[in-house]
């Protein structure tokens, strides 16, 4: 037989690489059905293709930086809002506390303390300050007693034992601790809070004779209160719906004084001035 020409070789060898590499992809094919089937028998999951693999890190980058970008915000909030309290709370003005004898509010407060002070020497004072009142304006004279800071609010009796007052002892126990002096224009008042008003009302008839004299420290620039006669009586007058105790020199008042929803006692000299505190004691009642 003649031998095969080399394009005939060549031709044949081709074929029988076509042919083993057809064999050998039908085979890979083979063994991965066949690996595939096995797992699903077994219940093993199957192993995620490349671009499985490449979608499943794109989903956890941009999980990673959602959940880096919510912290992120959150911190920034709370840093913030701390930072604007913390920023109010030292630019804020400081808390005044009100003195407990503030029972109605004044324009203007002002202190003294009275624990080393006699009758004259709180006579003296008071007037200082009353003269330099405005004509419509009212001062809280907030009286302190004590030798070393803070000086407690005096009391109603600490008051009256000042005054060197003769009022009995069951009208003193029958105010509160708490009281209220100043001036409103030009015209002294005390306010005291009661604790028995029937006591207090007994006990206040029962000083009237009295009461202009304990007083006068209050109303040292009253000329008529000062010589006053004897002979002159509180008498009951209306202002506004008001029982008043009046103590009248000639036709003018000189003294006068009120109840206030039975829990409070108003000493003053004119009505207008009852008129303004019992108006601001309504105001103040109204706010609460």
């Amino acid at each position: 037989m003649d031998p095969e020409s080399p394009l005939k070789q060549i031709r044949t060898y081709q074929g029988d690489v076509a042919d083993a590499l057809g064999r050998q992809n039908e085979s890979l094919v083979s063994i991965q059905q066949q690996e595939a089937l096995k797992r699903r028998t077994t219940g093993i999951p199957a192993e995620p293709s490349a671009t499985e693999i490449e979608m499943g890190k794109k989903k956890n980058d941009f999980l990673f930086l959602l959940i880096g970008s919510v912290f992120f915000i959150i911190v920034g909030t709370l840093g913030a809002w701390f930072g604007y309290r913390e920023y109010t709370r030292r630019t804020a003005p400081p808390a005044i506390i009100a003195p407990e004898s503030r029972l109605i509010s004044p324009d203007r407060e002002t202190e003294i303390n009275i624990s080393l002070m006699n009758r004259e020497d709180f006579t003296v004072k008071f007037a200082e300050i009353a003269s330099g009142a405005g004509d419509e304006e009212l001062v809280h004279l907030v009286a302190r007693v004590g030798t070393t800071t803070p000086l407690r609010l005096a009391t109603t009796a600490e008051l009256f034992s000042l005054l060197q007052s003769r009022a009995s002892g069951s009208l003193v126990r029958a105010f509160d601790k708490v009281f209220m002096l100043g001036v409103v224009g030009k015209n002294p008042f005390i306010l005291v809070k009661l604790a028995s008003f029937e006591n207090a009302f007994a006990g206040m008839l029962a000083w009237e004779n009295i009461m202009a004299e304990d007083l006068l420290p209050l109303f040292s620039a009253s000329e008529e209160l000062k010589v006053i006669a004897p002979g002159y009586v509180f008498r009951d007058v209306t202002v506004r719906n008001k029982d008043v105790r009046a103590l009248y020199a000639s036709s003018t008042p000189v003294l006068l004084y009120s109840f206030f929803d039975n829990n409070f006692l108003i000493i003053t000299d004119s009505f207008d001035a009852l008129q303004t505190l019992i108006d601001r004691l309504t105001r103040e009642r109204l706010s609460r």
